[in-house]
């Protein structure tokens, strides 16, 4: 769990890259915001963090959840609530998808542990 954490935090603080994965809601939901804090690059092949500002800030939510899941026993009502939160919110951005599947699929395998 601790290094999952460490995997996220570097994904979505860290992370730069020239590739870019969007779909096609991502183009509506920016052109609508008139907000800096949820901007991130559509289609830009420029070397750098494909993350939006408020990506960077509510990971630590999920980090701070994993750590203590790591400690402590969930219960299983709130792994689902965090697991299905956690992918609504990742919708936003496509490239938040991708870096959190390793995060979807361990929580999809031990759901019930």
């Amino acid at each position: 769990m601790i290094l999952l954490a460490i995997y996220i935090l570097y994904m979505f603080l860290y992370f730069e890259t020239t590739v870019t994965f969007n779909h096609p809601l991502e183009y509506y939901i920016l052109s609508n915001l008139n907000d800096n804090y949820f901007y991130h690059p559509i289609s830009s092949n420029k070397y750098g963090s494909k993350i939006c500002k408020f990506g960077k800030d509510i990971i630590w939510f999920l980090v701070i959840y994993l750590i203590y899941k790591s400690y402590f026993k969930v219960n299983i009502q709130i792994k689902r609530l965090v697991l299905i939160i956690s992918f609504i919110l990742s919708l936003m951005n496509f490239n938040a998808v991708i870096y959190l599947l390793p995060y979807f699929t361990y929580e999809l395998i031990y759901i019930k542990n």
